[in-house]
């Protein structure tokens, strides 16, 4: 699957007092693990999607303006993205209607990932109906983008990198930092513009700026091409798609997302194959169990044939050993003159022996009638009651019988062998 992170469309920012509209280049970025470039485009329109692509939208820092406000009690609720985005909305332009150069009703507002009450926050701004349209075009396109990330975001302490981007016209400096981010034209004289901690941290550019920034530094630069930049952009938990951009199922999204990464990110391999071995492991574990149980079931009923037939050597095809056998001995009982099991004296010993048939004899006004046929006797006319008759129940169980109580009467039969 190519990451669209691999299709990262820069979108244009607005020229300054033109009304918003979608127009200018479109930078693309292809990948096929998310952190190495294989594809690096600039086009009049956007490409339409190919194959099964995640994509990512950036939007450059000339689009975005950051503001911090500190957000009043009670604003930030659990689902603030859903019911309550109106809600926050108007908090948001109510604390920042004093530092905007345009209507807030034109502008679309984000919150940093985990944003909370407690202390400053960071607020992403940019032209509503630009980003509106900038991604409807890429829908347009075949693309239905998973997140919208700044190209740049405001660092957490003092700056450590210094960045040369772009050429010609728009050649400028950059670096984040905890007041956020700042920008400055280039050529300019360097050192009063720039801050003392940017210039003795890191410093990149861009390959076609590499050159001229050392000149202007007179120092070292580390190179790193604009794709790989824009590329490494896209890993970030910032998400600029909020409020009425938040996408309807944004929580399978996430999802989605995350399983993606379990499956192809290069972090996971071992992970991936780990799981792959398990699975393995428990088939092949599977497979050997039931051909164990197979076997040893094999061999039991080997050893019951062979018992079936060296007991009854007139048994010639064995298709159930224990019912042929208990059938042959009791054909053998029968020609020797002793009662079988299922036979009425054996039943009624078994009753009479039992203290717990008994009192049903003598309980009773009426006559109890009894009926014997195809081994089972049947007993009717008694006073029955359920704990005496799951006392005799019981008892009748553990000398080999099944009792069956209906209405007024007693069935029971031998149990036949499973």
């Amino acid at each position: 699957m190519i990451h669209q992170a691999i299709l990262l469309p820069l979108l244009p920012a607005p020229p300054a007092g033109v009304s918003v509209h979608l127009e200018g280049m479109w930078e693309s970025v292809r990948s096929n693990d998310g952190r190495s470039v294989t594809e690096h485009l600039i086009l009049p329109e956007l490409p339409h999607r190919v194959g099964r692509q995640a994509t990512v939208a950036i939007v450059p820092t000339q689009a975005l303006s950051w503001h911090r406000v500190t957000l009043p009690a009670g604003t930030l609720r659990p689902g603030w993205r859903g019911g309550s985005a109106a809600r926050l909305r108007a908090v948001l332009e109510g604390l920042l209607e004093d530092q905007l150069l345009d209507e807030p009703a034109n502008l679309h507002f984000a919150l940093p990932p985990g944003a909370t009450q407690q202390g400053t926050v960071w607020v992403a701004v940019c032209q509503r109906q630009w980003l509106q349209n900038a991604l409807a075009a890429i829908a347009h396109a075949g693309h239905t983008p998973e997140a919208v990330v700044p190209e740049w975001v405001p660092g957490n302490g003092p700056t450590n990198a210094l960045w040369c981007t772009g050429g010609g016209h728009d050649a400028q400096w950059i670096w984040t930092d905890a007041q956020g981010v700042h920008r400055r034209p280039w050529p300019s004289p360097v050192a009063p513009h720039l801050p003392p901690d940017a210039l003795q941290g890191t410093v990149w550019a861009e390959p076609g700026m590499a050159a001229l920034a050392e000149t202007a530094l007179q120092r070292d630069v580390e190179v790193m091409s604009r794709a790989q930049r824009l590329l490494n952009c896209t890993h970030t938990d910032w998400n600029l798609a909020q409020g009425e951009l938040a996408p309807t199922h944004a929580g399978w999204g996430r999802i989605r997302q995350a399983l993606q990464t379990l499956w192809q990110a290069p972090d996971w391999r071992p992970a991936r194959w780990a799981a792959l071995a398990l699975v393995a492991t428990q088939l092949v574990g599977l497979q050997a169990y039931a051909w164990w149980a197979e076997h040893s079931l094999a061999q039991r009923r080997s050893v019951l044939h062979g018992l079936l037939q060296t007991t009854f050597p007139a048994t010639t095809v064995v298709v159930d050993a224990p019912l042929q056998m208990e059938r042959a001995v009791a054909a053998l009982r029968q020609s020797s003159g002793s009662a079988a099991k299922g036979d009425l004296e054996s039943l009624l010993a078994a009753l009479g022996g039992s203290e717990n048939f008994e009192p049903f004899m003598h309980t009773g006004s009426a006559q109890p009638a009894m009926e014997f046929a195809a081994g089972e006797l049947r007993i009717s006319g008694l006073p029955l009651s359920p704990e005496p008759v799951e006392a005799l129940r019981r008892q009748l169980t553990d000398l080999g019988y099944t009792l069956q109580a209906d209405g007024n009467s007693l069935r029971v039969r031998a149990t036949t062998s499973p």
